[in-house]
């Protein structure tokens, strides 16, 4: 049964992604959202910025500026992968908590239900605690030899065992204490989530979010092949003190990328990453009760906005006063990616800049979230507004809206109502005579508080728009 539903839910996941495609950014917003990537691209200096937003009607806005690689002369695109770093948390852990909806496992597990005992690591801490980066388990990344031994051999693929057992130390303090980040965790939860479906991390991820959602741009290149073009990384391989174009070094170095891994490994471009954040965060991949437990904090001293979930940071400082959920990443390339609950839309940006990191990417998403949220279009100019006129009531309108028209000859009308983005809410054709015609726009209630525009316009060039409130 689980199976079959799994296979509907992936039909309707299909379905509804096809469907959102056919949405279409307004061009004034577009234009405006560009400048504002592009701006601060300049004022920050970074090689490249590049990023999306999707908004509540599933249209994607995606621009990207700046340089790929100076040999050959190549700009970035839209179409260019960027690695996301620690993002690769919010799937991991999404991948985790379905399992757990599934009653494959359960949150409080202990790690001896599912791997032999290691050394270093407390048999007793708890799925939960891996997640939540609670466990104290020590971050065998920041071990001082790691990075000599990958570069030892970059072409060696590394497993979390060989990882954990090689790098691994003493805890930080007992399971549950406080928190502490720690990319080991996720390791871990990479070889749960295979000792529990018999498949690896990537695999699982695949079947169950990536192909179903049509995410075509993941991959994490130390286990299956990139489909598309990827953007250079910029990082300084010669210890001259300047950046360098690193691509063909750092698409080989296959022991990092491996070791990153269920924490960090994955690449993708902002329009799927920021797909992805919106249909997770949401909450469209969980139960409702699983979503909460996801979204309960704990106090997270240096994460970005300070609380910390299941796999996913909670925001309330960075961006003018919005609740935000999603991660950053780092890793060479530098990634930032959110959910905004009360917009229903996620912003990412990338850059392939070693010298910044992704806390200089929280201004960038917050000016594009200012540029989206203070965004009026331009109105409609009346034309000849002696022939044509409209009225609205009621002002604020509710479940209804009445629009009533002013003509002196019969005409063809075209009435919509849009939202402060262009998006159009609702629409009416109709064949007016001369008078004053009413026009009803009935089952309203769907619609958020807020400003709209009704615009009319005719067949022979005439229009006109006026501001309403709900």
């Amino acid at each position: 049964m689980k199976t079959i539903a799994r296979l509907l839910l992936s039909a309707a996941i299909i379905l509804t992604t096809n469907a959102t495609h056919a949405q279409v950014v307004n061009p004034e917003l577009e234009a405006r959202l560009n400048r504002t990537l592009d701006s601060m691209r300049t004022r920050i200096g970074a090689k490249s910025f590049s990023a999306a937003i999707q908004f509540a009607d599933g249209a994607v806005w995606a621009h990207a500026d700046g340089i790929s690689s100076l040999s050959p002369l190549a700009d970035v695109t839209t179409s260019d992968a960027y690695l996301i770093g620690s993002v690769t948390k919010t799937i991991t852990s999404a991948c985790v908590l379905q399992l757990a909806d599934e009653g494959a496992l359960s949150l409080d597990d202990s790690l001896h239900r599912w791997l032999d005992t290691m050394p270093y690591i407390n048999p007793n801490i708890t799925i939960r605690q891996l997640l939540q980066h609670t466990s104290g388990i020590y971050d065998v990344l920041t071990h001082p030899h790691n990075q000599d031994s990958l570069m030892a051999d970059v072409s060696r693929i590394w497993t979390p065992e060989e990882l954990i057992e090689r790098f691994i130390g003493a805890p930080l303090f007992s399971a549950g204490a406080r928190w502490s980040y720690s990319n080991t965790n996720y390791f871990l939860l990479g070889m749960i989530i295979k000792r529990v479906t018999g498949r690896p991390f990537y695999t699982e991820i695949r079947n169950r979010f990536y192909t179903p959602l049509l995410l075509n741009s993941f991959a994490i290149p130390a286990f299956e092949p990139l489909t598309g073009p990827v953007a250079h990384c910029w990082l300084d391989i010669t210890g001259d003190g300047s950046l360098d174009d690193a691509h063909d070094f750092y698409m080989s170095y296959l022991s990092l990328n491996s070791t990153a891994g269920a924490a960090g490994g994955y690449f993708a471009t902002p329009t799927d990453c920021t797909r992805w954040m919106r249909k997770y965060m949401r909450g469209d991949l969980l139960t409702a009760a699983m979503m909460t437990e996801a979204r309960r904090t704990v106090s997270a001293p240096g994460s970005q906005g300070g609380l910390y979930g299941l796999g996913q940071m909670k925001n309330l400082s960075d961006f003018l006063g919005y609740e935000a959920y999603g991660h950053g990443g780092d890793l060479a390339y530098h990634a930032s990616s959110w959910y905004f609950p009360v917009k229903d839309a996620s912003i990412t940006v990338f850059t392939n800049d070693n010298d910044k990191n992704s806390w200089a990417l929280l201004p960038v998403v917050r000016e594009l979230l200012r540029t989206y949220t203070t965004f009026k279009p331009t109105a409609v100019a009346n034309i000849n507004t002696n022939s044509i006129d409209i009225t609205t009531y009621p002002i604020p309108f509710g479940n209804e809206l009445n629009v009533t028209v002013n003509l002196s000859a019969p005409k063809e009308l075209s009435i919509a109502i849009t939202d402060v983005c262009g998006r159009e809410v609702a629409m009416q054709h109709t064949m007016a005579t001369t008078g004053s015609p009413t026009y009803t726009f009935a089952n309203l209630n769907g619609l958020s508080n807020g400003v709209y525009f009704v615009t009319l316009k005719t067949n022979d060039g005439l229009g006109q728009t006026i501001k309403i409130v709900k």
